[in-house]
C-alpha cells in the first residue's frame, strides 16, 4: 500500500511543481523577453490566433474533463471494500488527471512563448490553481476515499493526527 501512497505523491508532485515552475518561468519571459533579448520567432496573425484558440479549447476542455471526471470517479471508489483497491483507483486518478494537465500547462507555455498572449497565461494560472485545489494530500485523501481514523493510522502513521482526541 505505501507504494501506491509513494506514486500518488510523485505523480501530485510532478504535476503541480512541475507546472508551477513552467508557468512561473514562462510568465518571466512573457514580460521580460522585451527587454533582455529581440526576438527570433514571430508568427503570423492567423498562426497567432490559431494557438490562442486551440489553448483556449484544450484548457477549457482538460478543466471539464477532470472536474467531471473527478466528481464521478470519487464516490466509485469510496464505495469499493478493500483498503488497497481504493488507494489503487485513487493513484490511477491522481496519475490521470496530474499528467494530462502539466502535458496541457507544457502545450500552453510553448504557445505563449510563440504567440506572446496574455489570455493564455490566465488561462495557466487556472489551471494551476485546479492542480492546487485538488492536490491529495493525507487528510483529503481521507474524504475523498472514505477511510477511518484506524485505517489512517496504519497507513500513515504517527503523521496521522486524529480529529477525535481522547485525551483528558
Amino acid at each position: 500500500m505505501n507504494k501506491y501512497i509513494k506514486s500518488i505523491r510523485k505523480a501530485a508532485n510532478i504535476g503541480f511543481y512541475g507546472g508551477l515552475i513552467l508557468v512561473i518561468l514562462t510568465v518571466a519571459e512573457h514580460y521580460t523577453a522585451n527587454y533582455l533579448w529581440q526576438r527570433v520567432i514571430t508568427v503570423n496573425d492567423f498562426t497567432r490566433m490559431l494557438m490562442m484558440m486551440t489553448g483556449l479549447f484544450m484548457s477549457v476542455i482538460n478543466i471539464a474533463v477532470i472536474l467531471l471526471y473527478l466528481r464521478k470517479n470519487t464516490p466509485r471508489l469510496r464505495q469499493l471494500d478493500a483498503v488497497e483497491d481504493k488507494l489503487k483507483g485513487y493513484a490511477s486518478t491522481v496519475k490521470s488527471v496530474y499528467y494530462t494537465t502539466f502535458a496541457v500547462i507544457l502545450v500552453l507555455c510553448a504557445f505563449v512563448v510563440l504567440s506572446r498572449e496574455n489570455t493564455l497565461i490566465m488561462l495557466l494560472l487556472l489551471l494551476v490553481l485546479l492542480l492546487l485545489l485538488n492536490y491529495p494530500n493525507m487528510y483529503k485523501m481521507k474524504v475523498d476515499l472514505g477511510l477511518n481514523d484506524e485505517q489512517m493510522k496504519e497507513l500513515f502513521g504517527d503523521d496521522y493526527i486524529s480529529d477525535n482526541n481522547n485525551t483528558k
